[in-house]
C-alpha cells in the first residue's frame, strides 16, 4: 500500500530493510568463509610442522629413544663408557643418567670382545668367566634385575659381575646350564660415572 507521496507505508519500509539486511548478512558470511578456511589450514600446517620438528623431544626423554624417563643428561650417539665403545652389534640399548652416574643396558653377541677391550678379561683366558676376573652375582636362574630408573628388559640370572671401566661395574648374563659360559647374545648392564662417558 502506497501513501500519498507514492511510497509504501511503514510495513513496506520495514520489509525492505529486512530484505536488505538479510542479503548483506549472508553476503558477509560468504565472504569470510574462504579466509576462515585459509586461517584453519595455516594453523594446521604450523602445528604439524612443529610436531614433526620436535617429535623426538615430545615422545622421548632428552629427544633420545634410548633414554629412560627421568634421565637428566643425554649420552652421545656412540656411547663410550670408561673409554670403551659398545659393541657394534649392540641392540636394545637403554640408558639412565642421574646425578653424574649412568647405567647402560644392551644385548650383543660380541660381549667377549667388549670385556676384552674393557680390560676385564685377558685375551687368552678360556673360559670367559672365571673367579680371577669376576664373581657370581646374587641373582637366581631366570630372576630379573632392573636397576632403579633403567627401562627396558631386566638382566636375567644367573649373572656375572666385573669391576668395570672407570671405577664402575659390569653385569653379564651367564648360561643357566654351564656355570662359566655366557648366554647366547647375553644382556649386559654397565654402571659408570658420567665423567667417563666421553672417554
Amino acid at each position: 500500500m502506497r501513501d500519498a507521496d507514492g511510497f509504501g507505508g511503514p510495513e513496506a519500509v520495514r520489509d525492505g530493510l529486512e530484505e536488505c539486511s538479510g542479503d548483506t548478512g549472508e553476503l558477509r558470511h560468504h565472504r569470510w568463509l574462504p579466509f576462515l578456511g585459509l586461517i584453519t589450514a595455516a594453523c594446521l600446517l604450523v602445528a604439524g610442522s612443529l610436531t614433526w620438528l620436535f617429535w623426538d623431544d615430545l615422545m622421548y626423554p632428552l629427544g633420545d629413544p634410548r633414554a629412560c624417563a627421568g634421565s637428566d643428561a643425554a649420552l652421545p650417539r656412540d656411547i663410550v663408557a670408561g673409554g670403551v665403545n659398545l659393541p657394534s652389534d649392540a641392540s636394545e640399548v637403554r640408558y639412565y643418567t642421574h646425578e653424574g652416574q649412568a647405567v647402560v643396558s644392551f644385548v650383543s653377541s660380541q660381549v667377549p670382545d667388549y670385556l676384552l677391550r674393557a680390560n676385564l678379561i685377558p685375551d687368552v683366558a678360556p673360559p670367559v668367566l672365571d673367579r680371577n676376573h669376576g664373581d657370581a652375582y646374587g641373582l637366581g636362574a631366570d630372576d630379573r634385575d632392573l636397576p632403579e630408573g633403567l627401562c627396558g628388559e631386566g638382566l636375567r640370572g644367573p649373572a656375572w659381575s666385573f669391576s668395570g671401566p672407570g671405577s664402575g661395574s659390569v653385569l653379564v648374563e651367564r648360561s643357566p646350564s654351564a656355570g662359566y659360559e655366557l648366554r647366547t647374545r647375553p644382556r649386559v648392564q654397565v654402571f659408570f660415572p658420567w665423567a667417563t662417558v666421553n672417554g
